[in-house]
């Protein structure tokens, strides 16, 4: 008897953690029941493996007062994120109306050479430290770290976008940005936060390489932001039937 309520404690268990790693389960388009997953920042007093091991592998090595500030101040990136991130994502979510894929993520910061990417999660923090040779404001970090759990987000939405068709010639970074780019644009100006779209206008714009450049273009000056947010909540819809 005993064994058999430790067998079913067990089964009742794993049903509850798997119900808590997956958003799956939800409603799609029932916008007032779309959680915000947690993401916790990840990274090390001393430095992480990865950056140590890049490091050594490209004969690129980061220097130690980097990776200790970094460690540092690990924490007020997290609480940066706390206050900011979770507005960033519910505004997101609530126009698109579906669910993010996760309950929670954990991003790994670096401060190596290597670029912020979705998957891994990795978030670069070397262009805040104060090493840097003019630091980018602590308001876009957010910016940033949104940016990458959007491409995330976005592959769970699917691929059916009439603008592919109409972009077939442009490169598979600049259609990858489109709908994620309007996204960003759409929260900001939801948020008022007018600094850090300007901030970002520029970093597309000059900072970063020419197929990021091009997909703001389109959303910006070519097309308009608001018909990429309606072709994705039409590709939304598509997914729900």
């Amino acid at each position: 008897m005993k064994y058999i309520f430790f067998v079913l404690l067990f089964i009742v268990g794993n049903f509850f953690f798997a119900q808590s790693q997956s958003n799956n389960n939800m409603r799609p388009g029932d916008t007032s029941r779309i959680p915000t997953p947690k993401i916790y920042l990840v990274y090390f007093k001393n430095g992480t493996p990865f950056d140590r091991d890049l490091s050594r592998i490209t004969n690129k090595p980061v220097k130690d007062e980097m990776m200790q500030e970094a460690g540092r101040r690990v924490k007020e990136f997290q609480s940066l994120w706390d206050q900011e991130g979770a507005n960033y994502l519910q505004i997101a979510f609530a126009e698109v109306g579906l669910p993010f894929p996760y309950v929670e993520m954990q991003a790994a910061l670096t401060v190596s050479p290597v670029a912020s990417t979705s998957a891994p999660l990795i978030i670069n923090i070397k262009s805040f430290l104060s090493s840097a040779e003019k630091p980018a404001p602590l308001s876009v970090f957010p910016i940033i770290l949104f940016h990458e759990l959007m491409h995330t987000y976005l592959r769970g939405i699917g691929d059916s976008s009439l603008f592919r068709k109409k972009y077939a010639s442009e490169s598979f970074v600049t259609l990858n940005h489109l709908h994620l780019m309007a996204l960003e644009k759409f929260v900001l100006l939801k948020l008022g936060k007018t600094e850090v779209l300007n901030w970002l206008d520029n970093d597309y714009r000059t900072g970063l390489p020419p197929d990021y450049k091009r997909a703001w273009e389109i959303v910006n000056d070519i097309e308009d932001y608001q018909t990429f947010i309606k072709d994705l909540k039409l590709m939304a819809v598509k997914k729900v039937k």
